[in-house]
């Protein structure tokens, strides 16, 4: 007497390209994720550095974020950004440029030159 456990439910051709999909989805999930991990890594070993990169300045940034971020004192920034020397302050850059009607990358520009020069010195304690 055969037992019906015996037999497979899927013929073996079928079962060995399944085997060969689920192999290669499982690889490209790990060179996904790594790619992922890699780059959030070297972003995360930049910024223990102190490098200053453009990544760092977000659109959803506001002034006094910036100011307690990186020092530069909200006055300055908005006089080099020509905006109100007080009020809204919870409006961030991305809007503060709309509003403005500043060009984005112009913007993004004066602030990091004011970020760059607010840095301590390399090497210094921080």
């Amino acid at each position: 007497m055969k037992s019906s456990l015996s037999k497979p439910v899927l013929p073996k051709r079928i079962r060995r390209w399944l085997a060969v999909v689920a192999v290669l989805v499982g690889m490209a999930l790990v060179v996904g994720f790594g790619w992922r991990t890699w780059k959030q890594v070297q972003f995360n070993q930049r910024v223990a550095s102190g490098e200053i990169q453009v990544e760092t300045l977000r659109g959803w940034m506001t002034l006094p974020y910036i100011e307690r971020a990186y020092g530069v004192p909200q006055a300055e920034l908005r006089q080099a950004l020509g905006l109100p020397a007080t009020g809204f302050d919870d409006r961030s850059v991305h809007d503060w440029g709309e509003e403005a009607g500043l060009d984005a990358v112009a913007s993004r520009h004066i602030i990091e030159k004011l970020i760059l020069e607010h840095a301590p010195p390399a090497g210094a304690a921080k």
